[in-house]
């Protein structure tokens, strides 16, 4: 399917890396409200949250793959057709099946409104891949048919009846799949943390690229010194997001670590850390963390971060080496503040029966 826009290729800069960047933010979000409706994730209701997660990255990654970096060659005959064309049918059952087998077990949809809803998916991502992400590339680069629809509908179906007919057969635990809201109140898990801190590079890392990128396009940065603009973004939104939003956060946390509703606090009361205990945290974790990062030693800051974490790993209180030294505890955002999850069953006392005039 050819359909020449003419768009050019600083659009297509921009799309490599604003694409990631939009699903790194909509995964912010997402966790973001589950973690406000239902406090913390656990057990197999939130493992079915996360899930959902994953099974919506993947169709958005089904929808833009393979996502080119040129126009070079792109609108030859032959040239959208990548290796994995030939499974496209496979992958467009496989892919919404954990939609149909969630909206099931995990949302509690019924058949009708599965069906509407992978319908709907299955088409969105058709229309993506059939017209070039929406127009930002001059031609397709991925096959598309209504074949795919119709079969990415038929995997939401089989998901729904899988889990309508396995579910009850579960043979261990809780077979709830949806979820009931707890206070969130105890120390925040290893694997909670590290997802703040995969959202927070993601966010830094393809925030600074699509910022590039877009001043590239608009003629502000030329070709020649685009290398060194890319180091000074990535600076300045380190400076920004690792250093200027936790000072003025009350919870002293950076954007990827609010989303899962962490807060950093003194290490003896659950209150806001103090700014300079929070800038010497900075100072001793983020800073040599990401000048590593953006002066190519990405593995020395994964032993950096991996060092920090080693502690928490094996203390009962969950505390990191660089939170022992410049005293400061990750705690959930619920404990500075009392809130509690919007979903959460409160007891009301009866009314009292009004009594008859």
């Amino acid at each position: 399917m050819i359909r020449p826009l003419g768009t050019g290729q600083g659009a297509v800069d921009v799309a490599v890396v604003a694409v990631p960047l939009i699903a790194i933010l909509a995964a912010a979000l997402y966790l973001r409200g589950q973690h406000r409706r239902y406090g913390r994730l656990h057990g197999r209701p939130g493992r079915a949250g996360l899930a959902a997660l994953l099974a919506g990255l993947a169709l958005a990654a089904y929808a833009v793959w393979p996502l080119p970096a040129s126009v070079d060659g792109l609108c030859s005959p032959g040239g959208g057709q990548g290796p994995g064309d030939r499974y496209g049918p496979v992958l467009a059952f496989a892919v919404l099946l954990p939609v149909g087998w969630l909206a099931r077990d995990r949302f509690r949809r019924g058949p009708l409104v599965t069906l509407l809803l992978g319908a709907g998916l299955a088409l969105a991502a058709d229309a993506v891949r059939g017209t070039g992400l929406l127009g930002v590339y001059p031609c397709s680069y991925a096959e598309a048919s209504p074949l795919f629809v119709a079969l990415g509908t038929a995997g939401t179906a089989a998901g729904w009846l899988l889990a309508r007919l396995l579910v009850p057969l579960w043979p261990w635990g809780d077979t709830r799949g949806w979820p009931g809201a707890v206070p969130d109140r105890v120390a925040p898990d290893p694997a909670r943390r590290a997802l703040g801190t995969l959202i927070d590079l993601g966010l830094w890392w393809y925030g600074a690229g699509t910022l590039t990128a877009a001043l590239t396009a608009a003629g502000v940065v030329g070709p020649g010194p685009a290398g060194q603009a890319r180091t000074a973004v990535l600076l300045g939104a380190a400076a920004v997001l690792g250093v200027f939003v936790p000072l003025v956060r009350r919870d002293r946390c950076t954007p990827g670590r609010a989303a899962v509703r962490l807060a950093l606090t003194e290490p003896s009361r659950p209150v806001p850390a103090s700014r300079p205990r929070v800038l010497a945290r900075t100072a001793l974790l983020t800073a040599p963390a990401v000048l590593l990062i953006v002066f190519g030693h990405a593995w020395i800051a994964l032993a950096l971060v991996l060092v920090h974490a080693s502690a928490a790993l094996v203390r009962p209180d969950r505390v990191g080496v660089v939170d022992l030294l410049c005293g400061t505890r990750v705690r959930t955002r619920a404990l500075i503040d009392g809130s509690l999850p919007s979903r959460l069953v409160r007891y009301a006392e009866p009314r009292e029966p009004l009594s008859p005039v």
